[in-house]
């Protein structure tokens, strides 16, 4: 995949799962939101390392608040915690 939609543990070698494409789809809210694609700019090994490490593209202000939460929950460092998908649509 893209390396800015691949989620924090496939980079690392983890199994990619269903919460893999779920932390895609949250980058793909925030770049929908933005108009930006994520992590322009930056560097792809310090990207890979931030985001290994936590690191999420800056939320907007004027973005509502239930599309950020949603958001979040997609892209949380844990699979476990992201949302599964019928409770996204």
């Amino acid at each position: 995949g893209n390396l800015p939609y691949v989620a924090p543990e496939v980079i690392i070698g983890k199994e990619y799962t269903f919460a893999s494409d779920i932390y895609s789809f949250g980058i793909l809210m925030w770049e929908i939101s933005s108009g930006q694609t994520p992590f322009n700019n930056y560097e792809h090994d310090y990207d890979l390392a931030m985001k290994v490490n936590g690191m999420r593209p800056k939320i907007r202000s004027e973005i509502p608040p239930g599309y950020n939460q949603l958001m979040k929950q997609c892209w949380d460092a844990d699979p476990l915690k992201r949302p599964k998908m019928i409770i996204i649509f």
